[in-house]
């Protein structure tokens, strides 16, 4: 069991996800797409269940060790902490997530939308995905709902122009097509 690591236990980003924002954002709710929620749920239900009683029995293992091997033990043990603030930060998301329906208002730019721009400086059309930085982070690529791009976007109908500083300077877009974002299997 010591040589096998789970991917979730791996990744350097799940020792950012109590810090960033998190002590100031306790109240704020989170608005996910319905397919997002679920895949939310889905990984909650594998780290209570499946994930933890691997971890328990690393736990056990690492104890059970004769030769009284401390970094095992550590290991299981950093493994266990990290399970229980990714549950944790999942339980704390979904108990503030409402679930949008971005098909409300097809003609204007809500939470949810595919929304495809023209970018005249870069003579370039390109899409992308209005979306909460949860549900992005929970391995959607989007763009963030708090981020410049995403907030000049909301409200825009199809025709409008936004300006917006992003790190290389401003940029202005022409929106050109709002849709609802499809679910996986369409």
């Amino acid at each position: 069991m010591r040589g096998r690591q789970n991917s979730w236990l791996e990744s350097p980003y799940n020792l950012v996800i109590a810090t960033r924002k998190e002590h100031n954002m306790a109240e704020r709710r989170i608005l996910l797409t319905r397919l997002g929620f679920q895949k939310l749920q889905r990984e909650l239900n594998v780290l209570t269940n499946e994930e933890n009683s691997k971890v328990a029995e690393m736990l056990a293992e690492a104890r059970e060790d004769d030769q009284g091997e401390e970094a095992v033990f550590f290991d299981a043990m950093v493994s266990k902490e990290r399970l229980d603030e990714r549950v944790s930060h999942l339980q704390n998301v979904l108990a503030r997530a409402e679930i949008i329906d971005a098909g409300e208002d097809p003609d204007t730019i809500t939470p949810g939308n595919r929304v495809t721009v023209y970018d005249a400086s870069e003579k370039e059309e390109f899409t992308m995905d209005l979306l909460d930085h949860e549900e992005i982070t929970h391995g959607r690529r989007g763009v963030s709902l708090d981020s410049p791009v995403g907030k000049a976007l909301l409200g825009k109908q199809v025709g409008d122009r936004v300006k917006v500083e992003v790190p290389d300077g401003l940029v202005t877009y022409r929106v050109r097509k709002i849709e609802t974002i499809p679910d996986e299997g369409s």
